[in-house]
């Protein structure tokens, strides 16, 4: 691996800008992947005139290495959570999956698993009494706190309002909540499938300063999860096409799980891009907080990733 990595660093010169040349040249931090030995991740500091390069004939990566979960089966690949850090500092957290993940989904509303017999007949009508969405539980190993764990919803039909989120997507749902906390959130007869009593409890306001004035409660509690505050003041709600937007996640007064939401279309055409995360002005409890969520296609990995980024320390206050 040092050979081949001094080996690309030397033939990079000629990117150099020669007004480099008397100057010292910025460095950035790489995770360097051979082919040869693509499980051999190594995080090196290169110059930035070779990064560039290193992308383009390497399996390599921006940043420094990355600490991966298990890997969980959808459609005809798999998801990992991953992190990245600095020490102590989060550089990202995320999901990171193949073109293949994306082939051979279920075409299915629901994947069955979260039900209740509204009309008491006995039986399971799976189109109008489960929970919608196909549901993989992925771990963040090294996840900073307050994060634990991530959720990925594939929504083949999507999901209410009709004419704005009703289009195949995928949910990313980043936890604060515990994962036996989320789970307790029962189904029952109230909206959207949803316990009563646990209805209650995810509708219970958060107080304003945890939450950013745009992001709204439009009733949209779901068993096995909690309420959807939306963000009012997006495109998708202003006359454009949904793409991909921001959800915070609450339940009992609290943000419960950060949610970036975003259209198969979007992968399809491989499509980058980063957006701002809109911030409260106070959060509940101490830790590292995301300020931008991203999603890239990686050409030269040919996988998919979609992390935040961009973290801040947050005091409780």
């Amino acid at each position: 691996m040092r050979i081949l990595l001094t080996a690309l660093l030397a033939a990079t010169p000629a990117a150099v800008p020669p007004a480099a040349a008397a100057a010292e040249v910025a460095k950035e931090r790489v995770c360097f992947v051979s082919r040869a030995r693509p499980a051999a991740e190594k995080t090196v500091t290169v110059p930035s005139p070779a990064v560039r390069r290193l992308l383009r004939t390497t399996l390599s990566y921006r940043g420094p290495c990355a600490v991966y979960g298990r890997a969980v089966p959808m459609g005809g690949g798999v998801l990992r959570g991953y992190t990245q850090t600095d020490g102590r500092r989060p550089v990202a957290m995320g999901v990171t999956f193949t073109p293949a993940a994306l082939r051979d989904l279920p075409p299915e509303m629901n994947d069955g698993e979260i039900c209740f017999d509204k009309d008491d007949d006995g039986r399971i009508e799976r189109d109008t009494e489960c929970a919608v969405g196909h549901s993989h539980v992925l771990t963040l190993p090294k996840a900073p706190a307050p994060f634990r764990w991530a959720l990925v919803n594939w929504n083949p039909m999507g999901h209410i309002p009709v004419g704005v989120y009703n289009v195949p997507h995928f949910d990313f749902h980043f936890y604060i909540q515990p994962r036996a906390a989320r789970d307790a959130i029962r189904p029952g007869p109230c909206p959207i499938l949803t316990n009563c009593d646990d209805y209650r409890r995810a509708k219970k306001p958060v107080p304003a300063r945890y939450s950013h004035p745009d992001f709204h409660d439009v009733d949209a509690v779901e068993p096995g999860m909690g309420n959807h505050l939306i963000d009012t003041a997006a495109h998708e709600f202003h006359g454009e096409p949904f793409t991909h937007t921001w959800i915070y996640g609450a339940y009992d007064g609290k943000i419960t799980f950060y949610e970036a939401m975003i259209t198969k279309a979007w992968f399809d055409a491989r499509k980058d891009g980063c957006a701002p995360i809109k911030q409260p002005s106070a959060w509940a409890e101490t830790g590292w907080y995301p300020t931008r969520y991203c999603i890239a296609y990686r050409g030269n990995r040919r996988d998919y990733t979609v992390s935040l980024t961009s973290f801040v320390r947050r005091p409780a206050t």
